[in-house]
């Protein structure tokens, strides 16, 4: 949509007109205003046609604007920002003089088909900002104390493109010095600006979380040398101790004393991280057991080999399960399945996959155990325990086949599971119920 066409036909209604009405036609109910003037605050519409009607009463002549260094950004489906540089000016017979000089930033939303006006904010450009001030920045005490020229544009741009977050830079120098920072990223934070100083030494880079600072810094560095800018996800330390997830997007400026810094536009993504992680995990987790499915089992069997060259897989296999859904109904194959999954959990360790592979098959890694005897005891202990649920329904006579397999050095983990495949039918081949290890001459056992 086109905003410089609407915010045109509202200041050409509000100041060339001085039509209220037209210009209240152009706001939402909910708009939010902040003009230049400490009274200048309107919180719905009613307040803001109360401001406008009082500044009718005081100077109701026509004035004269102009727009420029015109910015227009799409958040999203029916949510447009603009920022504009804009003079307004009073107009006395054939002179003319300048009332406001200001900085305008406005955002339009979609009602009902039509755009409308939900957000006005003016300020008067100023050398350094106070607080109370739009964007009020905090600068470090190794730095000029100003926002040049160059950084305030790149400001704007990022801002544009990335609104509500904080606001941070630093010095593109050991540790990133503290260059600037605004209130909502000390929010972010839990800290105020003096507490953020105390803390951190002024060194930004302290904020991240201690485990990302390395490849975090090497990441900033590198995309700032290779392209002037930076995209970057990391996690940050709160005051209070707890992780925040941040998505960090930056430029390189030069300050008004010549250093190089990176600003950077600062937005909490750690309710999205949750959201990836929750659907990485369903994507990965068996809806019925509540362990790993298939590919979150072999996922994590396979950093484990990275982690680890050593360790056996067991391969599990439910003897009878389809007669026993053919006579006790598909409720009571369920509970078993759920049965043979917590039992594999309370017999493995914390660093063990335990996973469904489908269907009524079973599959555990023994992270760094090969020795035979142990693996031995394990298997005879999962298969006694299953016996006893078995119990229940002695019709179908249930039990668990198991197929062992060590894996050898650099081994492939679709060579080591075809390997515990073999040996799992052959225990089913010799009686249902015993297990088999994959080995010179296929060495068997059973469960009586």
């Amino acid at each position: 949509m086109e905003g410089k066409r609407l915010l045109e036909e509202f200041f050409d209604a509000y100041l060339v007109r001085r039509d209220l009405e037209s210009s209240m036609a152009l706001v939402s109910d909910q708009v939010m205003s902040v003009g230049t003037g400490v009274q200048e605050i309107a919180r719905n519409k009613a307040e803001l046609r109360e401001l406008l009607e009082r500044e009718f009463l005081m100077m109701g002549t026509p004035m004269k604007y102009k727009i420029q260094e015109y910015y227009q950004t799409e958040y999203g489906k029916g949510l447009v920002g603009v920022f504009c540089h804009m003079t307004v000016y009073a107009v006395a017979g054939a002179h003319e003089g300048v009332v406001l000089d200001t900085r305008l930033t406005a955002v339009l939303a979609e009602e009902d088909g039509q755009w409308k006006f939900v957000n006005f904010h003016m300020s008067v450009p100023e050398r350094s900002q106070g607080e109370g001030e739009f964007f009020p920045l905090k600068y470090g005490h190794r730095s000029v104390g100003t926002i040049s020229g160059q950084a305030g544009r790149k400001l704007v741009e990022m801002l544009l493109t990335m609104v509500p977050g904080g606001i941070m830079g630093g010095y593109l120098e050991k540790g990133f010095p503290l260059y600037v920072i605004n209130d909502t990223m000390l929010r972010y934070l839990g800290y105020t600006y003096e507490e953020l100083v105390q803390q951190t030494d002024e060194e930004m880079i302290r904020i991240v979380a201690p485990e990302d600072r390395e490849w975090v810094e090497r990441e900033i560095l590198d995309s700032v040398k290779d392209r002037g800018e930076y995209e970057v996800q990391y996690r940050v330390v709160r005051k209070d101790g707890t992780y925040m997830w941040m998505l960090d997007k930056g430029n390189e400026v030069i300050t008004e004393d010549g250093r190089r810094a990176v600003i950077s536009v600062m937005l909490d993504i750690s309710k999205n991280m949750c959201i990836q992680e929750q659907l990485r995990k369903e994507s990965m987790e068996d809806g019925l057991t509540k362990i790993l499915n298939r590919r979150g089992g072999i996922h994590f069997i396979k950093k484990s080999f990275a982690e680890r060259d050593t360790g056996t897989l067991m391969l599990l296999d439910i003897d009878n399960f389809k007669s026993l859904n053919d006579t006790y109904g598909h409720l009571a194959g369920d509970e078993v399945l759920v049965s043979l999954a917590d039992i594999l959990k309370r017999s493995t360790r914390k660093g063990d996959v335990v996973s469904r592979m489908g269907g009524d098959e079973f599959l555990v890694y023994l992270s760094g155990c090969t020795k035979k005897e142990i693996v031995r005891e394990r298997v005879e202990s999962i298969g006694r325990q299953f016996l006893e649920i078995g119990r229940k329904y002695e019709l179908s006579r249930v039990s668990v086949s198991t197929g062992i397999a060590a894996r050898e050095q650099g081994e492939r983990f679709e060579e080591l599971y075809q390997k515990a495949d073999r040996a799992m039918y052959l225990a089913k081949k010799q009686k249902k119920g015993g297990y088999a290890f994959a080995s010179d001459g296929e060495e068997t056992g059973r469960l009586l």
